[in-house]
């Protein structure tokens, strides 16, 4: 089954709360946590996994806190939750399928990571569009 773990599901919130954060403004986690309704301790996790995988900076001390690494257009989805989980959608390899059904995993493999293959400054835009179909 294909699917995103809480953590991603925590990994994507937390990074659009603080693309959301003023531009020249840190977010302490205390405030990241609250936006996000996200435990303090499994935030630290995830913003600490996000930090060495350069899609936050942090700054430390009191008026320290967290900021985006770079614009919320140069992140794309599927780039944080890879971050947080590891390859995402990984299809059995070399499992003496017929070439037909390892066919039908690379190209299941491939839509799946289109799906996600959105940048993080699009999400707003993609909830209104799906919120307005309903």
């Amino acid at each position: 089954m294909v699917g995103v773990s809480t953590k991603g599901v925590y990994a994507i919130a937390a990074m659009h709360a603080l693309y959301h954060a003023p531009k020249s403004r840190l977010m302490q986690i205390k405030e990241i946590a609250a936006v996000t309704q996200i435990s303090h301790g499994y935030l630290e996790q995830i913003l600490s996994t996000l930090k060495k995988d350069g899609f936050v900076t942090s700054v430390r001390g009191a008026n320290g806190g967290y900021k985006l690494s770079c614009e919320a257009k140069d992140i794309v989805v599927l780039d944080i939750l890879e971050s947080v989980e590891g390859q995402f959608f990984l299809p059995h390899e070399n499992s003496g399928a017929s070439v037909i059904l390892e066919s039908f995993w690379v190209d299941a493999q491939s839509k799946v990571r289109e799906v996600f293959n959105i940048k993080l400054s699009d999400l707003d835009q993609s909830f209104q569009t799906y919120f307005y179909e309903i």
